[in-house]
């Protein structure tokens, strides 16, 4: 009798991970939250600068097939840091964009690679001492690779290494100032690194 409860509930377990992939028309639903907080001292001051953001991520994707998948996504990032004069700065910034993503399942196992290539618009408004400085306004393109672990075949948990990045945006002073144009190209593969859960539907 012990032996059957113990197969019964292998094979029940089992079943929770049977063909943990997708299939096409799957809709993941999921994202994550980004939290960071940095203190520096500078030589010479009696207080250090220091900076605090937070940021949600909801993303919603659509399977192909087993491999592929396409969806769009929000990125958004609450900042506020105080500099070593106690002047307040408030950063808010939502990046709406579009991704796609391959995956990889590896083996048999409940793991799989993927590979990211997404790209974003940026919007961006400062305030320092309650007083706007400045609008930012861009677009993002990045190519990105993470990991994703069924742990059942509707939830899964992810990671994503910062990958390679272009970005491109414009600054426009509050005071109506002559608009200042940027461009940045990132290598952030050992820099970032986010966390993120999904579900399947």
């Amino acid at each position: 009798m012990k032996k059957l409860i113990v197969m019964t509930a292998l094979a029940l377990f089992g079943a929770q991970f049977a063909k943990a992939q997708f299939s096409k028309g799957d809709v993941l639903l999921g994202g994550n939250l980004n939290v960071s907080t940095s203190s520096n001292k500078v030589d010479g001051a009696d207080k250090k600068a220091t900076a605090t953001s937070f940021g949600i991520s909801p993303k919603v994707g659509v399977a192909l097939n087993e491999t592929w998948m396409i969806g769009v996504f929000a990125e958004t990032r609450f900042g506020s840091s105080k500099d070593v004069l106690d002047v307040k700065t408030k950063t808010t910034a939502i990046t709406p964009g579009v991704f796609v993503r391959n995956y990889h399942m590896i083996g048999n196992s409940n793991f799989a690679f993927f590979g990211e290539a997404n790209a974003a618009y940026n919007y961006e408004q400062n305030k320092k001492a309650d007083k706007k400085i400045n609008d930012v306004n861009g677009f993002k393109v990045a190519v990105a690779p993470g990991i994703s672990y069924f742990i059942t075949k509707k939830f899964m948990v992810e990671g994503m290494f910062g990958g390679i990045s272009y970005a491109y945006d414009v600054t426009k002073a509050a005071d109506g100032g002559a608009k200042v144009k940027g461009s940045n190209f990132n290598f952030d593969f050992p820099k970032e690194f986010k966390v993120g859960v999904n579900f399947i539907f």
